[in-house]
C-alpha cells in the first residue's frame, strides 16, 4: 500500500543528498542551504510517497501564500522509474491539494538544438498532460531556459492572476532571475 506524507528538514536533507543531487542537473538544482532556509520559513515543503515503508517518488514545492505553489521538483526514485510512482504520486497531488493551486514548470520542447533532448521534454510534458495538467496560454524564460507552464485542469486562476502569482515567487526567492513572458 503506498503512503504519502510530508517530510521534515532533517529527511528532506537525506533526500536532497541521496537523490536530488543525482536526480537534477546541478544547474537546475538548488543550493541545500537556500533550500532549508526557505523550509524554515514555512514556505517550503517536501512530500513523498512511500510503497512498503520505502521512498519511491517525490515532490518539493515552493510558495508565498499556501493557495499557490511551485512545483520546484518532483522525482521517481531512480531503481523505481517506469512504475507509474510519478503517476500516482501527480494523482494524490491533484486529488489532496485541498485550496492549493499548484504549478508547473517544464522546458520547452521548442527550444532546444538537441533532437534527443527535445524528445525528453516532450515526453515530460506528455507525462504531466496525461496526470491532468494543461499548458497554460503563456510561457516564460527563466533566465536562459524557456519553460511552459501548466496547471490542473480545475485551476481558478486565470493568465494574469497566475503570472502574477509566479513571479511574486520568484521575486521572493530568486531575485536575480531574469523572467520574460512569452
Amino acid at each position: 500500500m503506498n503512503t504519502f506524507r510530508k517530510v521534515e528538514i532533517i529527511e528532506f536533507e537525506f533526500i536532497y543528498n541521496s537523490w536530488m543531487i543525482n536526480d537534477f542537473p546541478e544547474n537546475e538544482l538548488k543550493k541545500l542551504d537556500h533550500i532549508k532556509e526557505i523550509f524554515k520559513q514555512g514556505k517550503y515543503e517536501c512530500i513523498v510517497m512511500e510503497e512498503d515503508g520505502q521512498i519511491k517518488a517525490y515532490a518539493c514545492f515552493l510558495w508565498l501564500k499556501p493557495t499557490v505553489k511551485i512545483l520546484d521538483y518532483l522525482a521517481v526514485v531512480s531503481d523505481t522509474r517506469g512504475k507509474g510512482y510519478g503517476s500516482q504520486l501527480l494523482n494524490w497531488l491533484k486529488e489532496s491539494k485541498g485550496k492549493s493551486e499548484i504549478i508547473v514548470e517544464s522546458e520547452d520542447p521548442n527550444f532546444t538544438v538537441d533532437d534527443k533532448e527535445k524528445i525528453i521534454r516532450e515526453r515530460r510534458i506528455s507525462f504531466y498532460e496525461k496526470n491532468g495538467l494543461i499548458k497554460r496560454e503563456f510561457s516564460l524564460k527563466l533566465s536562459e531556459v524557456e519553460f511552459n507552464i501548466l496547471t490542473f485542469e480545475d485551476s481558478q486562476l486565470d493568465k494574469k492572476m497566475l503570472l502574477n502569482e509566479m513571479l511574486a515567487i520568484y521575486s521572493e526567492f530568486s531575485p536575480i532571475l531574469k523572467v520574460t513572458p512569452y
